[in-house]
């Protein structure tokens, strides 16, 4: 009906307009005439030698061309869309795993599966998790996944920690790998326990290891936000070593001596997850893993 109303419209003539559209003139003239009760006003002017808008049909015939255009185009797309449509898997991470871990991953992944796009999504921490169980993502890289029977967790190896301190603190001048046992007396820049209560249990044991009981500074899920807060000299971070790659201003980070300060690397998935592609994105990052491949990306580099 609608389009039959801009074809008139368009024509000024509804012989020429049924003759554009294949069908025939008196069922082209009900077509108009259901709109106009439609609408519930006259849309065109008739005359003895064809059709002209009324204002009322000027202004509908103007919105529901660009409209029927808009729709034209979207199903063009979608079509074009089809014709080239690879299978996608969304894969979710934390910015700390992002910094050099996602652009290394994710060519190795499209070497290994050139049937499937890999679409990354960074997201604050705590969030990956969620995510998974609300269907927005299909996997996800985390440190320290909860214990979810709905979630299915792949360990992928650990992420060596580094220390943030103020760029002016005495730590930030040492050359050696700092230990855990010299941050005593700083306090710790953390985000809400709430937020990823597993790994910040494991930050916390990861310093109580150390003989460190520090006083916890409540910060954002992206640490570094707050990184004013560092810079006042009696607070310290630790965070993943990847992290030591971005230029903060005010701030240093520093390598740790103790063997155990690392973190968790795990691959995140639904525990139902069905889907067979998703299932072979986990499995090639996994082999991955294992092959060193992922984990050379974690590893400190030198200086």
């Amino acid at each position: 009906m609608l389009r039959a109303f801009v074809a008139v419209g368009n024509e000024g003539n509804v012989g020429r307009a049924a003759a554009r559209l294949f069908v025939s003139q008196p069922s082209l003239s009900q077509d108009i005439r259901r709109l106009e009760r439609a609408v519930g006003t006259d849309l065109f002017i008739r005359g003895p030698h064809g059709v002209r808008l009324t204002p009322a049909g000027e202004i509908l015939h103007r919105e529901v061309d660009a409209a029927l255009t808009m729709l034209s185009r979207g199903v063009e797309r979608a079509c074009a869309a089809a014709r080239d449509e690879r299978i996608r898997v969304v894969l979710s991470f934390s910015p700390s795993i992002g910094h050099r871990l996602i652009p290394a991953l994710l060519p190795a992944l499209e070497d290994r599966l050139p049937t499937v796009t890999v679409d990354e999504r960074e997201v604050d921490t705590g969030d990956v998790t969620p995510g998974i169980l609300a269907g927005r993502f299909d996997l996800g890289l985390a440190h320290c996944a909860p214990d979810d029977p709905e979630l299915q967790t792949t360990f992928l190896g650990v992420d060596p920690l580094c220390v943030a301190v103020a760029s002016d603190h005495p730590l930030a001048a040492q050359t050696e790998p700092v230990h855990l046992s010299q941050l005593a007396g700083l306090s710790l820049l953390l985000w809400p326990r709430e937020t990823a209560s597993e790994y910040y249990d494991h930050i916390i044991g990861v310093c109580a290891g150390a003989g460190l009981r520090p006083v916890v500074v409540p910060g954002p899920r992206r640490t570094l936000i707050r990184s004013y807060v560092l810079t006042g000299g009696d607070v310290f971070c630790l965070l993943p070593l990847a992290t030591s790659g971005l230029n903060v201003p005010g701030v240093s980070f520093l390598s740790v001596a103790d063997p155990a300060a690392t973190v968790p690397l795990v691959l995140v998935s639904r525990a139902d997850e069905a889907r067979p592609e998703v299932r072979q994105v986990e499995s090639e990052v996994a082999d991955l893993a294992s092959a060193g491949i992922i984990l050379d990306e974690l590893a400190p580099r030198p200086a």
